[in-house]
């Protein structure tokens, strides 16, 4: 059996982690084995705030050390009598970041690609050393190597083209002498070479790839939960974990904002009809989520997603003159260029709605682009979305809250309210 397993940073985030991480590889690693790792625990923030504050050398100095510090005490539990050679590597990866944070980039998406790639270069020298240690046969392939996009810096598209050949050809082989191929999840780089990568989260993305192109039996996705949960067990007391939906509930469920599962997950396993497995970490007798092609359980749980710190912007012309197809196009092109994407959305007359999720920088960019506009937003909504929604649910989480939008279909409504 071939499988693909990804394991993401919270379950990394220090040596005891990591060393539950090895003992579930060695678990499985008589069989043909690929894992994608995250970047270890909330390194991806720390390292976003790098990018962001790379004009302001103090601050960026001391954010540089702290996430080194971080990773140097890491490996000093994980490796009390040393690695040298583990130390040697992880000083190269030091020096590339160092190197992207000083470097100028023609635009600021270049920056942040360059500099929070670094974090899976980290964690995956980490887990591929500790599985070394461990006698298990391995070998660290860097992703950027592997999967070829377009420089669409943040969010780039993947070249399948390219990218199949280029797995099918180094990896296979790899399979066939290995316990284990250790590889990054969420990074890439375009055509020339420069880092690039597949969206917040995107490391299921590339687990999906991986067991897309090596026609994996099942792709795994460990998680610090039982499994696909119908809403999130931190905030809701009464969350249910999900046995099995099918491959269209569940891209429902991401493209809403499901938090285990990364929106472009699904689709290439659907392609090939390969499961997609949900289990916790803690225990791999239990029973994992699955997800596949039985769509007999899909109504049977409502599924709650909340996205918090939401911007509701409307947008309408200067002279109150209709919201016409010209009017929205231009509207469409802000939002794209500005990398924002649109959660819900509502068309009036003489007004267009939207809301989003609330980035600063993003959000000063946006209002200059629509400086032609009349603009007005708030700030510090809150978006339910409830799919096989019932009236005793709605009022539920709506009751003594101001309801700023509500849409409805068949199955799924959307209300963006108050906190």
């Amino acid at each position: 059996m071939r499988r693909v397993m990804k394991f993401g940073g919270a379950l990394m985030s220090d040596a005891e982690g990591i060393i539950k991480v090895g003992q579930l590889v060695k678990e499985y690693s008589s069989d043909p084995l690929v894992i994608v790792v995250s970047a270890i625990g909330k390194i991806t923030n720390s390292l976003e705030k790098l990018h962001t504050n790379s004009g302001n050398r103090d601050k960026s100095e001391k954010l540089f050390l702290d996430i080194k510090d971080y990773h140097l005490n890491l490996l000093d539990n994980l490796f009390p009598e040393g690695n040298d050679e583990l130390i040697r590597a992880i000083d190269v990866r030091f020096n590339s970041l160092l190197e992207s944070t000083n470097e100028t980039y023609e635009n600021r998406y270049e920056a942040y690609d360059s500099i929070v790639s670094i974090g899976e270069e980290l964690s995956s020298c980490i887990i591929y050393h500790y599985l070394l240690s461990m006698g298990i046969s391995a070998r660290l392939i860097n992703a950027k190597s592997l999967i070829t996009t377009n420089s669409n810096y943040t969010d780039a598209d993947v070249d399948w083209n390219y990218t199949q050949k280029t797995i099918e050809t180094r990896i296979n082989p790899m399979l066939e002498t290995l316990d284990v191929v250790v590889t990054q999840g969420f990074i890439g780089s375009d055509i020339s070479g420069k880092p690039t990568t597949l969206g917040r989260e995107g490391s299921d993305f590339t687990a999906a790839i991986f067991g897309n192109i090596l026609n994996a039996d099942e792709v795994t996705i460990w998680k610090n939960v039982p499994g696909l949960m119908n809403s999130d067990p931190a905030r809701f007391d009464d969350s249910e974990k999900i046995e099995n939906i099918s491959y269209h509930e569940a891209i429902e469920l991401a493209y809403y904002g499901a938090s285990v599962i990364h929106p472009k997950t699904i689709q290439p396993l659907k392609q090939k009809n390969i499961p997609l497995l949900v289990r916790p970490y803690y225990d791999s007798s239990l029973k994992p989520t699955i997800i596949n092609n039985n769509t007999s359980n899909d109504s049977n749980t409502a599924s709650i997603i909340v996205k918090d710190d939401q911007v509701l912007m409307s947008i309408g012309t200067q002279n109150l003159s209709f919201i016409a197809e010209d009017n929205l196009k231009q509207i469409f092109s802000a939002f794209s260029r500005n990398r924002i994407h649109i959660n819900m959305m509502q068309n009036s007359a003489v007004s267009f709605s939207v809301s989003f999720n609330k980035d600063n920088d993003k959000l000063k960019a946006l209002i200059d682009d629509l400086s032609m506009f009349n603009l007005k937003y708030n700030t510090g909504l809150q978006l339910l979305t409830i799919r096989h929604y019932t009236d005793e649910l709605i009022n539920k989480y709506v009751t003594n809250k101001k309801v700023y939008l509500l849409q409805k279909s068949r199955v799924t409504v959307q209300i963006l309210l108050s906190k």
